[in-house]
Protein backbone atom coordinates (compact mmCIF):
# COMPACT_ATOMS: atom_id res chain seq x y z
CA UNK A 1 0.00 0.00 0.00
CA UNK A 2 2.80 2.42 0.90
CA UNK A 3 4.56 1.70 -2.38
CA UNK A 4 1.33 2.23 -4.33
CA UNK A 5 0.91 5.62 -2.65
CA UNK A 6 4.55 6.63 -3.11
CA UNK A 7 4.67 5.51 -6.74
CA UNK A 8 1.11 6.68 -7.54
CA UNK A 9 -0.12 3.28 -8.64
CA UNK A 10 -3.42 1.54 -9.10
CA UNK A 11 -3.58 -1.51 -6.86
CA UNK A 12 -5.69 -4.64 -7.14
CA UNK A 13 -7.29 -5.55 -3.79
CA UNK A 14 -9.74 -8.07 -2.43
CA UNK A 15 -12.06 -6.08 -0.15
CA UNK A 16 -14.74 -7.14 2.31
CA UNK A 17 -17.29 -4.35 2.39
CA UNK A 18 -19.74 -4.15 5.26
CA UNK A 19 -22.50 -3.64 2.66
CA UNK A 20 -21.92 -6.99 0.88
CA UNK A 21 -21.73 -10.56 2.11
CA UNK A 22 -19.10 -11.57 -0.42
CA UNK A 23 -15.64 -10.09 -0.86
CA UNK A 24 -15.02 -8.11 -4.00
CA UNK A 25 -12.10 -7.57 -6.31
CA UNK A 26 -11.46 -3.85 -6.71
CA UNK A 27 -8.86 -1.60 -8.23
CA UNK A 28 -7.96 1.43 -6.16
CA UNK A 29 -5.52 4.29 -6.53
CA UNK A 30 -4.60 5.04 -2.91
CA UNK A 31 -3.19 8.39 -1.83
CA UNK A 32 -3.47 8.71 1.98
CA UNK A 33 -4.04 7.02 5.30
CA UNK A 34 -6.42 8.33 7.95
CA UNK A 35 -7.20 7.29 11.50
CA UNK A 36 -10.70 7.85 12.87
CA UNK A 37 -9.82 7.13 16.50
CA UNK A 38 -10.75 3.47 16.13
CA UNK A 39 -9.65 2.20 12.73
CA UNK A 40 -7.20 3.04 9.97
CA UNK A 41 -8.58 3.94 6.56
CA UNK A 42 -7.01 4.15 3.13
CA UNK A 43 -8.26 7.07 1.08
CA UNK A 44 -8.28 6.07 -2.57
CA UNK A 45 -9.94 6.44 -5.92
CA UNK A 46 -12.16 3.40 -6.47
CA UNK A 47 -12.14 2.41 -10.12
CA UNK A 48 -15.21 0.20 -9.59
CA UNK A 49 -17.37 3.05 -8.25
CA UNK A 50 -15.58 5.83 -10.17
CA UNK A 51 -14.94 8.07 -7.20
CA UNK A 52 -12.83 8.69 -4.13
CA UNK A 53 -13.74 6.55 -1.13
CA UNK A 54 -12.53 5.45 2.29
CA UNK A 55 -11.50 1.82 2.67
CA UNK A 56 -11.14 0.33 6.15
CA UNK A 57 -7.60 -0.99 6.11
CA UNK A 58 -8.50 -4.17 8.02
CA UNK A 59 -11.09 -5.12 5.39
CA UNK A 60 -8.46 -5.26 2.65
CA UNK A 61 -8.00 -9.03 2.54
CA UNK A 62 -5.13 -9.01 0.07
CA UNK A 63 -3.34 -6.74 -2.36
CA UNK A 64 -2.25 -7.92 -5.78
CA UNK A 65 -0.40 -6.42 -8.65
CA UNK A 66 -0.10 -2.72 -9.30
CA UNK A 67 0.31 -0.52 -12.33
CA UNK A 68 0.75 3.20 -12.89
CA UNK A 69 -2.33 5.32 -12.23
CA UNK A 70 -3.36 8.60 -13.82
CA UNK A 71 -5.50 9.54 -10.80
CA UNK A 72 -4.35 12.76 -9.14
CA UNK A 73 -5.00 13.05 -5.37
CA UNK A 74 -5.52 16.80 -5.88
CA UNK A 75 -8.83 15.87 -7.51
CA UNK A 76 -10.12 14.37 -4.24
CA UNK A 77 -12.14 17.44 -3.27
CA UNK A 78 -13.52 15.94 -0.04
CA UNK A 79 -10.03 15.02 1.14
CA UNK A 80 -8.63 18.44 0.29
CA UNK A 81 -11.49 20.43 1.83
CA UNK A 82 -11.27 21.29 5.52
CA UNK A 83 -14.40 21.72 7.62
CA UNK A 84 -14.44 23.92 10.72
CA UNK A 85 -16.72 22.46 13.38
CA UNK A 86 -17.54 25.13 15.96
CA UNK A 87 -18.71 23.46 19.14
CA UNK A 88 -20.42 25.04 22.12
CA UNK A 89 -22.15 23.78 25.25
CA UNK A 90 -25.78 22.87 24.84
CA UNK A 91 -27.92 25.82 25.99
CA UNK A 92 -30.21 23.36 27.81
CA UNK A 93 -27.44 22.81 30.39
CA UNK A 94 -27.23 24.83 33.56
CA UNK A 95 -24.65 27.59 33.75
CA UNK A 96 -22.42 25.39 35.95
CA UNK A 97 -22.75 22.46 33.52
CA UNK A 98 -21.91 24.71 30.56
CA UNK A 99 -18.82 25.92 32.42
CA UNK A 100 -17.78 22.30 33.00
CA UNK A 101 -18.17 21.53 29.29
CA UNK A 102 -16.14 24.64 28.41
CA UNK A 103 -13.33 23.41 30.67
CA UNK A 104 -13.55 19.84 29.31
CA UNK A 105 -13.11 21.02 25.73
CA UNK A 106 -10.72 23.92 26.38
CA UNK A 107 -13.22 26.45 25.07
CA UNK A 108 -12.53 30.15 24.74
CA UNK A 109 -15.51 32.49 24.97
CA UNK A 110 -17.83 29.48 25.07
CA UNK A 111 -16.71 27.79 21.84
CA UNK A 112 -13.97 25.62 20.41
CA UNK A 113 -13.14 24.86 16.81
CA UNK A 114 -12.21 21.45 15.45
CA UNK A 115 -10.83 21.31 11.93
CA UNK A 116 -11.26 18.08 10.01
CA UNK A 117 -11.15 16.93 6.42
CA UNK A 118 -14.56 16.74 4.79
CA UNK A 119 -13.81 13.12 3.90
CA UNK A 120 -13.40 12.37 7.63
CA UNK A 121 -16.39 14.43 8.80
CA UNK A 122 -18.62 11.38 9.32
CA UNK A 123 -16.03 9.80 11.64
CA UNK A 124 -15.34 13.06 13.49
CA UNK A 125 -19.06 13.56 14.14
CA UNK A 126 -19.36 9.98 15.37
CA UNK A 127 -16.42 10.38 17.77
CA UNK A 128 -18.06 13.53 19.19
CA UNK A 129 -21.41 11.70 19.67
CA UNK A 130 -23.28 13.41 16.84
CA UNK A 131 -25.51 11.78 14.25
CA UNK A 132 -24.36 12.11 10.61
CA UNK A 133 -26.79 15.07 10.26
CA UNK A 134 -24.98 16.95 13.04
CA UNK A 135 -27.63 16.48 15.73
CA UNK A 136 -26.43 15.08 19.09
CA UNK A 137 -27.09 11.36 19.49
CA UNK A 138 -29.95 10.35 21.79
CA UNK A 139 -28.89 10.75 25.39
CA UNK A 140 -26.03 13.11 24.52
CA UNK A 141 -26.57 16.68 25.58
CA UNK A 142 -23.23 18.28 26.34
CA UNK A 143 -22.34 19.74 22.95
CA UNK A 144 -24.02 21.26 19.94
CA UNK A 145 -22.52 22.37 16.64
CA UNK A 146 -22.75 26.16 16.66
CA UNK A 147 -22.22 26.47 12.90
CA UNK A 148 -24.48 23.58 11.85
CA UNK A 149 -26.40 25.65 9.28
CA UNK A 150 -23.11 26.73 7.72
CA UNK A 151 -21.76 23.17 7.31
CA UNK A 152 -25.02 21.32 6.56
CA UNK A 153 -24.25 21.04 2.84
CA UNK A 154 -20.98 19.27 3.68
CA UNK A 155 -22.50 16.64 5.96
CA UNK A 156 -22.53 13.09 4.62
CA UNK A 157 -25.79 11.94 3.10
CA UNK A 158 -27.29 8.67 4.42
CA UNK A 159 -25.37 5.68 3.09
CA UNK A 160 -22.47 7.81 1.87
CA UNK A 161 -19.97 7.25 4.68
Amino acid sequence: MLRAIAERCMLEIRYQSIARDEEQLRYISPHSFAYDGTRWHVRAYCHLRSGFRDFVFGRILSAGHSKPSSIDPVDDIEWNTNVDLVLKPNSALTQAQRKGVEVDYGMTDGTTKIICRQAMLFYTLRSLNFEPNGVPRDGERQLVIANLDEIKALLPTPGQA
